[in-house]
This record gives C-alpha cells, sequence and structure tokens, in this order.
C-alpha cells in the first residue's frame, strides 16, 4: 500500500488528475469520519475535507515526500478540525460552549486538558444547576421545555444557566 501511495504521490505531484481522484477516493470517506468524529458536524467535516483535497491539488508540487499521506492527511483533518472548534467556539468533544466559555488564545494542544476541566467543572456544578445546564445545553431542550418538564419557572431556568456558566468560566477561566 505504502508504495502504491508513494507513486500515487509523485504522480499527482506532475498533475495526474487520475491520481489525485484515486487518492481522493481512497481516504475521502475516512477522513470526513475522522473529521466529524472531532467536530460532530457533518456539513463542516464535509468541508473541511472538501478543503484539504482542494489544497492538495493547489499545493501538489509541496506535498512531502518520503513521508506517509494517510498521516500527512490525518493531522492536517485534526488540525483543521480543532480550528473549526475553536473558531466556531461550538463544541468541545461534544460540550456544547459559548463564545464567554473559551478565551480565543487557546491552542490546540490545550483542548485536551480543557475538555478535562470541562467535564470536571460540570460535575461538580450543584445539583439542580447541573441538572438544568445538562438539559439546556447537552440535550438541546428549550428553556420552556426544561421549565415544563421541572415544574419551575422560566426565569429559574435562565438564572440556573447563567449561574452554570459563571461557575464554569470561573472554574476553567
Amino acid at each position: 500500500m505504502k508504495n502504491e501511495e508513494d507513486r500515487l504521490i509523485k504522480k499527482l505531484k506532475t498533475g495526474d488528475k487520475i491520481a489525485f481522484k484515486k487518492i481522493f477516493y481512497l481516504y475521502s470517506d475516512k477522513l470526513f469520519a475522522w473529521a466529524h468524529n472531532i467536530t460532530c458536524d457533518s456539513s463542516a467535516s464535509a468541508d473541511i475535507v472538501q478543503d484539504f483535497f482542494i489544497r492538495c491539488w493547489e499545493k501538489r508540487e509541496i506535498l512531502p515526500d518520503n513521508c506517509s499521506f494517510k498521516a500527512y492527511a490525518y493531522k492536517s483533518i485534526y488540525n483543521a478540525s480543532l480550528n473549526y472548534i475553536r473558531d466556531n467556539k461550538r463544541f468541545v468533544y461534544g460540550y456544547e460552549i459559548t463564545i464567554d466559555l473559551i478565551d480565543d488564545d487557546v491552542r490546540d494542544e490545550d483542548l485536551e486538558e480543557l475538555k478535562r476541566l470541562l467535564l470536571k467543572a460540570i460535575d461538580e456544578l450543584p445539583d439542580r444547576c447541573k441538572k438544568i445546564f445538562v438539559m439546556t445545553t447537552l440535550e438541546k431542550k428549550k428553556y420552556v421545555e426544561v421549565a415544563d418538564l421541572l415544574g419551575i419557572s422560566v426565569n429559574t431556568v435562565k438564572v440556573q444557566v447563567s449561574k452554570a456558566y459563571r461557575i464554569l468560566k470561573e472554574k476553567i477561566g
């Protein structure tokens, strides 16, 4: 497989469209699944993979020699997916985060630590606050729905969610 991959990359670097198509069909589905696993967003994952292959075609002359294209592709998709998360401030490994919870200067290598801190901080929320926060953010229930399910006012839901965000912001900075 490695020899075939090397041959295809050499052909791709010379502008061979057939080699490019073969590489695309060989890796695109797996790379999409990898991106989707990170972003949890099908549309964004498809865009990330498409952008990667467009860059591969446009910059084909400078693709790395004598290294695994597969490793290069997975690392590129991983980085692009983390950039998507950072830029959109939507998900950190499945947990919705608002723009005020994550500082702009969070580096990719800090996301794993952020995940750990976030899970710990959510777990340490007061029980009622945690339950309401999980229902509204993770389960994506509307405030009115949460209020009805718990027999409380919508304003109480808002106050508890606000309290949860404030506590999380303090704990994870």
